[in-house]
C-alpha cells in the first residue's frame, strides 16, 4: 500500500510540473485593427493557464495592430506592423518563458534583419528590432509563442494536494 500511495503522489507531483505551450496570434487575437501601442499606451494580453504578456513600444514609437503584412503562404494576417527601426518589447509576467518564437509576417526586400534579444538582466523581457532600410514596407509581429514550466512551488502545492487526499483516504 505504501509503494502505491508513493507512485500516485510522484505522478501527481510530475503532472503539476509538465510545461505548457502558449501562443498569442494576433490574427485570432481580439484586438481590432488600429489598435495602438506605445510607451504611453502599453497592451497587457491575459492568455488563460498562464497570466499576463505585456507588449510596449519605446518612445517615440507607436506600432499598431494592421492586415498589411502577409505570412509565408500569401495570407494577410492581422499583426503589430512595425516600421524600419522600431522595436518592440515583450515581458512575459506569468511562469518562466522558455523557448520563446516570434512570428514575424512580411518580410520584405529591402529588410536587412529582424533580431531579438533579452532585456537587461531580466529573462523575461524580450526585445525584437525591425532593421531594414529606410522605405521599405516594413513587416508585422503576427505570433509570439513559448512554453513554461510551472514554478517549484505550484509543483509543491500540488505534491502537498496529492499527500493529504493519500492521507485522508488511510483514515
Amino acid at each position: 500500500m505504501k509503494i502505491k500511495s508513493l507512485l500516485i503522489a510522484t505522478m501527481s507531483l510530475a503532472a503539476t510540473a509538465v510545461s505548457q505551450a502558449f501562443t498569442i496570434d494576433f490574427n485570432a487575437l481580439a484586438l481590432p485593427s488600429g489598435t495602438s501601442i506605445s510607451s504611453v499606451t502599453p497592451q497587457a494580453i491575459n492568455v488563460a493557464g498562464y497570466g499576463l504578456v505585456l507588449f510596449e513600444v519605446p518612445a517615440p514609437d507607436v506600432v499598431q495592430v494592421g492586415q498589411v503584412h502577409a505570412n509565408d503562404s500569401g495570407t494577410i494576417k492581422n499583426s503589430l506592423e512595425m516600421d524600419p527601426g522600431e522595436r518592440i518589447r515583450v515581458t512575459f509576467l506569468g511562469p518562466k518563458a522558455l523557448n520563446v518564437n516570434f512570428d514575424v509576417a512580411g518580410i520584405n526586400p529591402g529588410f536587412d534583419a529582424v533580431a531579438i534579444s533579452n532585456i537587461g538582466d531580466n529573462p523575461q523581457k524580450f526585445q525584437l528590432d525591425m532593421i531594414g532600410n529606410p522605405g521599405s514596407d516594413g513587416a508585422g509581429l503576427a505570433a509570439v509563442s513559448w512554453t513554461a514550466v510551472p514554478e517549484p512551488s505550484s509543483a509543491l502545492l500540488g505534491g502537498l494536494g496529492a499527500g493529504l487526499l493519500i492521507l485522508r483516504r488511510r483514515r
